[in-house]
Order: C-alpha cells, then sequence, then structure tokens
C-alpha cells in the first residue's frame, strides 16, 4: 500500500506540473487566433483543474511522512518527482507548437461547446488536420532572452520546490513537524509574487502589442526555459543532498 502512495504521489506531482506547463500553449493558441481574452481564460481554467490533483498530492505525502518514511526514500521520491517533471516539461519547451495547435481546436469547438466538451473533443480530434490554424515558430536557444529566464528560474525554483522543501524539513524535525509543513506558503509565496508582478504582466504586455512580432514569443520560451530549468537545478540539489547524507 506505501508503495501505492508514494506512485500516485510522483503521478500527481507530475501530472499537475506537465498540465500546469502545457496550459501556457492556450495563451499562444490565443494570440495566433486573434482570441487573446480567450487564451487566457483558458489558461486559467486549465491551471485551475490541475490544482485538483493537490487532493492526493498533499494528503498521501503527508500521511506517507507520518508513517514514518525515511528521509533516504522521500529524498528518492522527490529526485523522481523532479527527473519525469524535467523531461515532460522539456518535450512541453520544444512541442509548445503542438500544445498550442491543440488550443487552437479547443477554441474552435468552443464556438459550439463548454470548456470541458471541446477539450475531450479537440483529444479525439489530436491528428486531424487543420489548414486554417497557424503555427508558430520552434523553440531555439537564440529566442531565450537571460533576463527574462533567469527570473523565470528564480521564481519557479520557490513554486516546484516548495511542498518537498517544507516536508524534508518535517521529517528532520519531527517535534516541529507541522510549523515546518506550512512553510510551503512562504516558499510558494516568493514565486507566486513574481510571477504575478512580473512574469504574467511583462508576458500579457508584450502578446497585447502588435508591434516586434516575435518579442512575445520570446518572452513566452524564456518563460519556459526558465522553468524547465528550476526542474533540473533542483533535481541535481535534492540529488546531492541525497548523496552527502
Amino acid at each position: 500500500m506505501i508503495l501505492f502512495f508514494l506512485v500516485v504521489v510522483i503521478l500527481s506531482y507530475f501530472l499537475m506540473q506537465l498540465i500546469e506547463m502545457a496550459s501556457l500553449g492556450s495563451r499562444v493558441a490565443g494570440k495566433m487566433s486573434n482570441s487573446l481574452a480567450l487564451g487566457t481564460t483558458l489558461q486559467l481554467s486549465v491551471y485551475t483543474a490541475s490544482r485538483f490533483l493537490l487532493v492526493p498530492f498533499l494528503p498521501l505525502l503527508g500521511y506517507l511522512i507520518e508513517s514514518g518514511l525515511v528521509i533516504e526514500d522521500y529524498l528518492l521520491l522527490v529526485i523522481i518527482s523532479l527527473f519525469s517533471t524535467f523531461v515532460a516539461s522539456l518535450f512541453v519547451l520544444h512541442r509548445l507548437n503542438s500544445f498550442q495547435l491543440f488550443f487552437q481546436n479547443v477554441f474552435e469547438e468552443y464556438s459550439r461547446n463548454n470548456i470541458p466538451t471541446s477539450i475531450i473533443k479537440s483529444f479525439l480530434n489530436i491528428n486531424k488536420p487543420h489548414v486554417s490554424f497557424i503555427s508558430c515558430t520552434n523553440f531555439s536557444f537564440k529566442e531565450i532572452i537571460f533576463k527574462k529566464a533567469a527570473v523565470s528560474f528564480f521564481a519557479y525554483s520557490f513554486l516546484v520546490t516548495g511542498f518537498f522543501i517544507s516536508f524534508s524539513l518535517a521529517i528532520n524535525f519531527p517535534e516541529y513537524r507541522l510549523t515546518f509543513s506550512q512553510f510551503t506558503a512562504i516558499f510558494h509565496g516568493i514565486g507566486a509574487i513574481i510571477v504575478a508582478f512580473y512574469l504574467d504582466p511583462m508576458l500579457s504586455r508584450s502578446l497585447d502589442r502588435e508591434t516586434h512580432k516575435d518579442v512575445w514569443l520570446n518572452n513566452v520560451y524564456s518563460i519556459l526555459f526558465g522553468r524547465v530549468l528550476s526542474y533540473f537545478v533542483s533535481c541535481i540539489l535534492f540529488i546531492l543532498f541525497l548523496l552527502i547524507r
């Protein structure tokens, strides 16, 4: 049963992060199809839906710790979660055009259906060609804006590791377990403020502007690249922490 819970925790984190990253394709699709408002709304809808995965993730992670999960096994769980998410995030980064084309399909279906039905129908028609849809440029390191990628990396380093750092402290200091488990809000708060007050407004401003057409896409790829890098660096740090114990 413990093994089953470990798998559920890893899958919950993996899917939550993957869906959240893929939802950015909706913003790109909104730009490509002149439906910026719909693209932003659908991204928020998909992002909110991904939060449902916190329902199994947090209680089961807490239960595993309360059941006496040793720090070595916990670190292995974290490393697997971060590494699998890193691989998936690389896929999203390199196939962003495929995701934004999918969301353009969702937009088309939404003219006749509600959002859940539109998403399901788009999945069923995922291999169906749509000549009316507009593609975007594929990822290239030349498109990365270092400053914005660095800010994204800093912000998402807090967001993607907040749960794991807090619960690792709870394992190491069991007498203050409840206190340290609440530190998640601090880590997430730092990252969320940077995203809310810098990254997201910056991206929205560039999407709204008609001039310098490539700038908005450079911003998208810079944000995504910074997030991908945050998974990789965090994974390496947890591996080092496991090795030096």
